[in-house]
């Protein structure tokens, strides 16, 4: 049977919950020759917790599946070995593949805790023209109190229509008390479709005084099933005066959806 047949084959098992069977496969068809297919299968076993995983991922790279560097840097992370997902990713980085200078920043100051190092690659990814490094590279920088570097990274992505920057600039903005530009930038990336954001246009509308528009932020976040909706909704209740009763059931279902934490 062809490398093909086993391919399909095995991405229908996959379809079909018949995991097990489908990593069987998907190493057929790797030994048939489909190229693909020995990642795949290494995603499976990663995904299932299989300790194989990682031999068979680094086996897809050596074959010359580089869509195998993703789902290995993430095993290596995962299982405590973030400096050596920072070392792979690196090795590609060197083979020409700028796609991997943002991971490796974000790997370099969540897991690894070297500021100095993820900066520059930050700088690098920005660089690279990555989409995704100005909302990353501002999150860092306000971790260390550089908002106004911050704001300089997100302002121009938002104005270009980047609808995390949007909400991310509506944020900062916010927690340097200019409530009306970051309610408008978060107004605006609700409506380029980012409904995260919701959560955070309520609230700050809610503290501002705009019941009208909290309330139709708070219901819109509602309807989506939006965490901490539950519990923004009965403090928008209890500035509004509702009854008693029918504040406290908000509160009870904001508990029992876990929009807050009960001490025990």
């Amino acid at each position: 049977m062809s490398g093909t047949n086993h391919l399909a084959q095995a991405d229908q098992a996959v379809r079909e919950g018949r995991m097990d069977a489908a990593v069987k496969l998907y190493l057929e068809a790797a030994d048939a020759g489909a190229p693909e297919a020995r990642r795949k299968a290494g995603e499976l076993m990663f995904a299932g917790g299989d300790e194989a995983a990682e031999a068979i991922l680094r086996e897809a790279l050596a074959e010359g599946d580089v869509e195998a560097v993703d789902a290995l840097s993430e095993l290596l992370e995962v299982t405590g070995r973030p400096d050596a997902a920072v070392d792979l990713l690196i090795d590609r980085h060197r083979l020409g593949e700028t796609r991997w200078a943002l991971p490796i920043a974000n790997l370099l100051a969540d897991a690894l805790d070297e500021p100095e190092a993820a900066e520059r690659w930050y700088t690098s990814a920005i660089e690279a023209g990555d989409p995704d490094a100005p909302n990353d590279f501002a999150a860092f920088l306000q971790d260390f109190d550089r908002a106004a570097e911050a704001e300089a990274l997100l302002r121009p992505a938002a104005e270009g229509g980047d609808e995390f920057a949007m909400a991310n600039l509506g944020r900062l903005l916010l927690n340097g008390d200019a409530v009306d530009d970051g309610i408008a930038w978060l107004t605006r990336a609700v409506e380029a479709g980012q409904e995260d954001a919701l959560i955070d246009l309520g609230d700050a509308e809610l503290d501002a005084g705009r019941l009208d528009a909290a309330r139709e932020h708070i219901r819109r976040a509602l309807d989506a099933g939006i965490d901490g909706s539950r519990l923004l909704y009965a403090h928008l209740l209890d500035r509004e005066g509702a009854d008693t009763s029918e504040i406290e059931a908000a509160y009870r279902a904001a508990v029992e959806a876990g929009d807050v934490e009960v001490e025990e």
